[in-house]
């Protein structure tokens, strides 16, 4: 079984200098608050490739972290330089498509459509808030019925940053723990708002174990009649329906360990956040690429039947982005 990186990263270098990025590390900021570090290992495929075959990774999922807030002629650059990836690279690159989503829907869905059908991408991306709407917004459900006609998994990132927590714009905790606040209460909010009533075929991957939603499920679950909806089903019967990768915390076995406590083991697909961790670019945690093929055989050590880890690995992922072979 191939292991796939659902979360890895990838800028077009002109994309990047259009964003300000010069020299080996810019920081991009927003709002007072820093929202990405730019580096080099995110712009050279070369040096990616290198990167997964030191750290155990066959196929890499690709995203752009300054790719989700861009206009059209920005997303159409990613998309184009994605589908140039994959035909380049076809059994190691899988790209995402970055679409305009409510700076102008209408062009959004038309380029959704021609990165699917025409590119050939597998899948799309957008943040746990959509230009500071929260993913229950009614705004989004053209997006979402979109989604479910053609088939593909939506990737849900954190906000970068996150609006509407004025305590988490010091200490630079607008990326150490707002990412993470607003990932949890995404799935509440999509649970809450009955999304997934609305789109039963939804199919949606939450970044960084949802934020580490497993460590306050049963709260949640044992609160939901609170949220004052009429739902179908339970809280646990929604949760169930959500993926959930495994990025975030640089292979923390205690994250994993806890995520598993309230995440089945088919609802999990590996990630890395490469090369923002594991490669020490923007980091400080000593931890490099070869702590990659650590966490892998974490994952195989766990005390799980050997289909589950291989679905965590890539089984699961596969079918999500029509690869399973």
């Amino acid at each position: 079984m191939r292991v796939m990186d659902f979360q890895h990263h990838f800028v077009p270098r002109e994309l990047a200098e259009r964003r300000g990025a010069k020299g080996a590390s810019h920081n991009v900021m927003e709002g007072g608050m820093r929202k990405v570090t730019l580096h080099g290992k995110l712009y050279d495929p070369e040096e990616q490739l290198r990167d997964m075959d030191e750290g155990g990774l066959d196929v890499a999922i690709l995203s752009c972290v300054i790719g989700w807030d861009r206009p059209l002629e920005d997303c159409r650059l990613i998309n184009d330089t994605y589908a140039a990836l994959q035909r380049r690279y076809p059994d190691r690159f899988v790209g995402l498509a970055h679409i305009p989503l409510l700076i102008d829907k209408g062009a959004a869905l038309s380029e959704l459509d021609r990165a699917i059908r025409e590119l050939g991408l597998r899948g799309v991306t957008i943040t746990s808030q959509v230009n500071g709407l929260p993913l229950d917004a009614p705004e989004l459900w053209e997006f979402y019925a979109k989604t479910v006609e053609l088939g593909i998994p939506i990737f849900v990132h954190p906000s970068m940053p996150p609006t509407g927590y004025e305590w988490i714009k010091e200490y630079d905790l607008s990326r150490i723990v707002g990412r993470e606040l607003d990932l949890t209460l995404a799935v509440s909010r999509l649970i809450a708002g009955g999304v997934l009533d609305r789109f039963p075929d939804l199919k949606m991957v939450i970044a960084h174990f949802g934020g580490g939603i497993a460590a306050i499920k049963e709260r949640i679950s044992a609160k939901a009649y609170r949220f004052g909806t009429p739902l179908k089903r339970s809280f646990d019967e929604y949760f169930d329906l959500f993926y959930f990768d495994m990025s975030g915390f640089e292979g923390g076995p205690n994250a994993l360990r806890c995520a598993l406590t309230g995440i089945k083991p088919e609802r999990l697909v590996f990630a890395t956040d490469y090369p923002q961790d594991f490669t020490g670019a923007t980091t400080d945690t000593r931890k490099g690429v070869k702590d990659i093929r650590k966490y892998i055989e974490e994952i195989r050590g766990l005390p799980l039947p050997e289909d589950a880890k291989a679905r965590m690995l890539g089984g699961t992922a596969a079918e999500l982005l029509g690869l399973a072979r």
